[in-house]
């Protein structure tokens, strides 16, 4: 048995390097070459700006509270609202329990008797 000492090894390009190395490029013909580049169109179109819709700002009068809507000028209906109607519904019998156990004192004011 013979033992021989082995050549040095010369490292290649490793890792993606390697595979763009190593493949033969493309030939570019007619039909390879990529179509000429084109800008593109959003995949979604957002309109935001509406002539049929105004925006406003109320003062509820049960809950003292500036509420924020969105109306439809055409048929006046209220599209969007913040506080919602619910919200305000709340703070309305929330301020109302608060008047009766205080004995109609000033809104918000709470009993410390228990």
């Amino acid at each position: 048995m013979e033992i021989r000492s082995i050549p040095s090894v010369v490292q290649g390009p490793q890792g993606i390097d390697a595979i763009g190395a190593t493949a033969a490029p493309a030939p570019q013909t007619a039909e390879n070459q990529p179509p000429p580049s084109k800008a593109l169109e959003p995949a979604v179109k957002v309109d935001i700006g509406s002539d049929s819709h105004e925006a406003r700002f109320v003062r509820d009068l049960d809950t003292s509270t500036i509420v924020f809507q969105v109306v439809d000028q055409t048929s006046g209906d209220v599209l969007a609202q913040l506080p919602s109607e619910t919200a305000l519904r709340n703070r309305a019998y929330a301020n109302a329990g608060a008047q009766t156990a205080t004995g109609g004192a000033g809104a918000g004011a709470v009993s410390r008797v228990a």
